[in-house]
């Protein structure tokens, strides 16, 4: 699903999450296996060799999310590109580490989930095996309730803004929805 510019909602109604400047990426389980791809279906699998953490969640899971570059919790476009232009070069991995900021979930175990609220899926996806504690390179995106907070954050540290996203969205793939909105600063 693709989130429509917009100016920022208000009520509890709506959830926020930090926009991450970064390549989104389905991650798509199946049979334990992992493989990922960019929204124009190309396989980047070979390129984050590092994120095979997915298949740990669920032995059948398709996820919707981001990968980034952080440098103290700030997402590094620069550092991500470098990752993207280059032949898969383990050097480059161990120099420009990412995590795969994961905010939806799609299918689990055969179960489509696109045509449940994003409140039921955003639960799901929380009882999901996600560690904050472990070094793990997949992380669950945080969701807030105060948007104006999360907005000034954002703007604060420089980032491109937030992702407002209704509760009772239902998921359209690769059609923008004014049931997601990116604010910017």
């Amino acid at each position: 699903m693709l989130a429509t510019p917009g100016a920022l909602p208000d009520g509890p109604d709506w959830m926020f999450e930090v926009r991450w400047d970064g390549v989104r990426l389905l991650a798509d389980v199946l049979d334990g296996r992992l493989r990922l791809t960019t929204s124009a279906q190309v396989d980047v699998t070979g390129a984050f060799p590092e994120l095979f953490d997915v298949e740990r969640l669920a032995p059948d899971v398709l996820l919707d999310g981001v990968v980034v570059s952080l440098a103290d919790g700030v997402p590094r476009a620069s550092a991500l590109a470098r990752r993207m232009r280059r032949p898969f070069d383990p050097a480059s991995v161990h120099a420009h580490p990412v995590t795969f900021m994961v905010f939806d979930v799609l299918r689990l175990y055969g179960v489509s989930l696109v045509d449940r609220p994003l409140g039921e899926r955003r639960a799901t996806l929380e009882r999901l095996s996600f560690d904050p504690s472990d070094r793990s390179t997949v992380a669950l995106s945080p969701v807030y309730s105060d948007g104006p907070a999360l907005l000034a954050a954002t703007a604060q540290r420089g980032m491109v803004g937030l992702v407002a996203k209704r509760r009772d969205s239902v998921y359209w793939s690769g059609c923008r929805s004014e049931s997601w909105l990116v604010v910017s600063p």
